[in-house]
């Protein structure tokens, strides 16, 4: 894309220099000439056969019509040129504006994108209060650690465990031979396996998410840490649906 934008604006500065008070004739070879130039910065660029050669393709400059009866007016056929003209800078200027936005997003940081996803993120009320300015701050370690904190709290008020935190605490209320909240009502090997793939979710989070930071100075990389609270959120709300035995 680098390489082919100076090629389009180069054509595109061609068509738009075309001075219409300057013909003479219809079908002068010039617009053939430019028209083919166009042809080759296309083919180059997309390849022929392509969605885009296709979509961006410039048969003519000539959009004219033909009067069977007799000869076409010089003013139809300027009027020709100049729609076909403008709709082959448009298809040009289509492709320079798409080239643009590419480069530019692909310029983004890792700290932009993660800025962007993160407000696209539907996360649970609570873990959204305590980590939207940490994270906003760019304090993405601080911000997992406290989204795993407000899933810790959120199991003891659900459950009624206060005395109990951490793994510990998970492997206790979502045990599934004496659970404390349950995800289904543990009828079938199929229930009772989800309920045991749960309370290790739960477990996870601690030992995986939040013992690392609470432990160690880490600094997450902004889109892992989007990634993460995303997990922290599912659980959050998964607990929402949790009821007791």
């Amino acid at each position: 894309m680098q390489l082919a934008l100076p090629k389009f604006r180069r054509r595109l500065s061609e068509l738009e220099s075309i001075d219409l008070a300057t013909i003479r004739e219809r079908g002068e070879a010039r617009f053939d000439a430019l028209v083919q130039k166009v042809d080759d910065t296309l083919v180059e660029t997309f390849g022929t056969g392509t969605v885009e050669y296709t979509r961006y393709r410039i048969v003519s400059l000539d959009l004219g019509g033909w009067n069977a009866f007799g000869d076409t007016s010089f003013h139809e056929v300027i009027d020709g040129y100049r729609r076909g003209i403008e709709q082959a800078a448009s298809n040009l200027k289509t492709i320079i504006e798409l080239f643009e936005e590419k480069l530019v997003d692909s310029d983004e940081t890792p700290e932009t994108r993660a800025a962007r996803a993160f407000g696209d993120l539907d996360l649970h009320p609570e873990v959204a209060r305590a980590v939207t300015k940490l994270f906003q701050d760019g304090h993405y370690a601080n911000a997992v650690e406290d989204a795993c904190k407000v899933l810790d709290l959120l199991v003891k008020m659900r459950s009624g465990r206060l005395d109990l935190s951490g793994t510990e605490l998970m492997l206790n209320v979502f045990s599934p031979k004496a659970p404390h909240l349950v995800f289904n009502q543990l009828q079938t090997e199929t229930h009772k396996s989800e309920q045991q793939g749960m309370m290790y979710l739960y477990a996870g989070a601690i030992l995986a998410l939040r013992n690392p930071r609470a432990h160690e100075l880490l600094a997450d990389h902004p889109e892992r840490a989007i990634e993460h609270l995303s997990f922290l959120s599912m659980l959050a709300k998964a607990l929402d649906r949790a009821s007791k035995p």
